[in-house]
């Protein structure tokens, strides 16, 4: 069992990530720290002295090394057009879903965030963006807006279930 949880900037990727694995007793990877880890740099480190494509060339290979079972990915990690397929063909994809403006207010001055540095009206159009390829490559789309980490995790799991018993 594979899971790889997708979405923008905020979402809740790496705390969902491990509450699953703690409720599923699965192993975890959170691939902004592992890069973080094995390059020895910050994310924002990587973007300002190589530059976006070389972070999103790191992120893909970690994504395809990684054998954990539940993978947080970054928020552009559908950079690349076969990142998706690649993830849909190994696993099972959940999309974490909130409105812009919500996440918006999760990561407003996080400096940790290259990306969440643009503008308002930069992000919001990036978030549109995103929001099409998250849609067309996850199996599932679970709603964190107002939800707590325990709740999404239940709704991530009453959805794999379902899917997993029409198999």
């Amino acid at each position: 069992m594979k899971i790889y949880l997708i979405g923008f900037m905020g979402a809740g990727k790496s705390t969902i990530g491990r509450v699953l694995s703690r409720e599923l007793s699965a192993s975890f990877i959170d691939l902004d720290q592992w890069i973080e880890q094995t390059e020895k740099k910050k994310i924002s480190t990587i973007f300002q002295m190589d530059g976006e494509l070389a972070f999103r060339n790191i992120e893909v290979e970690a994504l395809k090394r990684t054998d954990a079972e539940i993978v947080a990915t970054g928020g552009g990690i559908l950079y690349f057009e076969d990142t998706g397929k690649w993830m849909r063909e190994n696993g099972t994809v959940i999309y974490l879903h909130a409105p812009f403006e919500e996440l918006y207010a999760r990561i407003e001055g996080d400096q940790s965030r290259p990306v969440a540095a643009k503008p308002y009206k930069e992000l919001e159009e990036l978030f549109h963006k995103r929001t099409v390829l998250y849609e067309q490559v996850s199996h599932h789309r679970v709603s964190v807006s107002h939800c707590s980490p325990e709740d999404s995790v239940k709704a991530i799991i009453l959805s794999t279930l379902k899917e997993n018993k029409g198999k």
